[in-house]
């Protein structure tokens, strides 16, 4: 029987030690000394003619995959501000009962809020990238910030390009077009007098 508590014991020991094992919090309360050390960029976008700046932060035990939830995160929050589709439901329910003293009002307030992104931006680049060590649960947690840059002109000059393209194309199978029609006619003309 000693046996049996003692492996029960081990048991329940090893099942506690596996569960209270956890990862380091990847979003730690902000000491004053992390919000002194954040970028001035992140706080204020750049402004810049012709060009959209918006910046995200992120945090991994991994450097590298701290720096893509921070792009990723920039570049969705960029892609919003370019062109996003936003659509709504809101309800909201008032009813009062009873009369005087013993009435009682319902009122039920809801909200649903929807935004799809669906775009493909091109001539997007980080321009800022900094990384910050942090210590959280007493692991080393990588913090960073990165900015990213759309230029909108590039942007405007590759769709420019494109409209011209297409219209050479356009024009290059219109005028194929026309030479079969006019060789058509000719070939016709000729089995006509055959």
């Amino acid at each position: 029987m000693t046996k049996y508590y003692y492996f029960l014991i081990v048991v329940v020991l090893f099942i506690y030690g596996c569960g209270s094992k956890s990862g380091p919090d990847l979003t730690p309360e902000a000491s004053k000394k992390a919000l002194k050390n954040v970028p001035s960029w992140y706080m204020n976008n750049p402004s810049k003619e012709g060009f959209v700046y918006e910046a995200a932060d992120g945090t991994s035990q991994s450097m590298q995959l701290a720096v893509d939830k921070a792009r990723v995160a920039a570049v969705t929050n960029l892609s919003q501000l370019i062109k996003s589709e936003w659509s709504g439901y809101t309800k909201r329910v008032q009813e009062e009962t009873g009369q005087g003293s013993e009435s009682k009002l319902l009122d039920q307030f809801s909200a649903v809020q929807e935004n799809t992104i669906s775009n493909q931006l091109e001539n997007i680049k980080v321009v800022q990238r900094e990384i910050q060590v942090e210590n959280s649960n007493g692991i080393r947690i990588y913090h960073a910030f990165v900015l990213v840059e759309f230029d909108e002109h590039a942007a405007a000059s590759k769709l420019l390009a494109k409209i011209k393209s297409d219209k050479e194309i356009y024009d290059a199978i219109r005028a194929s077009e026309l030479v079969q029609e006019m060789e058509d006619k000719v070939e016709a003309y000729r089995q006509r007098y055959k």
